[in-house]
């Protein structure tokens, strides 16, 4: 049986694109993190962030991960700050096997960037913010990750791809 995958990663790496690929690659259920957030919190993420911070944001992404625990058939993408917390790392371990998609710095805030709705570069000078916290990430998701792939060359479908083979290797992890 094919594992659980966790997707982890900066923002702008694709995650949420690439996931929902892989779910139609795997037959498994896509889920979001930060979709599970703002759907318990019926409000969207920066309207947590303005209201209430990012210390009680990132509160409610470990509530709804802890609820994964345990659930098959699952692609989770997730935020990309939860591997903040050592417990979510601990917890992302338990769900699935977990990849780290990532790409090139320039690339990823270009991704970033175009949304507008990341309220962590809502700042003086975004792309200070934006080197400072993929800096400061980086061995985090290394060290949390079970693989690692460079998306910066790869459409989403590729990438999918490369993920499902990646983490079929991966899966003796998982004894379903």
């Amino acid at each position: 049986m094919l594992p659980n995958l966790v997707l982890i990663g900066f923002m702008g790496c694709g995650k949420s694109s690439v996931g929902r690929r892989l779910s139609l690659l795997t037959g498994h259920r896509f889920v979001d993190t930060d979709d599970l957030v703002t759907t318990a919190e019926n409000r969207s993420i920066s309207e947590i962030f303005a209201a209430e911070g990012e210390d009680y944001f990132r509160e409610a992404e470990a509530r709804v991960l802890q609820d994964l625990v345990g659930v098959c058939g699952i692609i989770l993408s997730t935020g990309g700050g939860l591997i903040l917390r050592a417990s979510n790392r601990e917890t992302l371990r338990q769900i699935g096997v977990v990849a780290w998609l990532d790409a090139e710095p320039d690339v990823l805030f270009e991704r970033a960037s175009r949304s507008g709705k990341r309220p962590l570069l809502q700042t003086a000078d975004p792309r200070a913010t934006f080197d400072q916290l993929i800096a400061s990430r980086r061995e985090i998701y290394a060290a949390t990750a079970d693989f690692r792939l460079d998306s910066t060359h790869y459409g989403h479908d590729e990438a999918a791809q490369l993920l499902l083979e990646e983490a079929l290797r991966h899966r003796q992890r998982f004894a379903y």
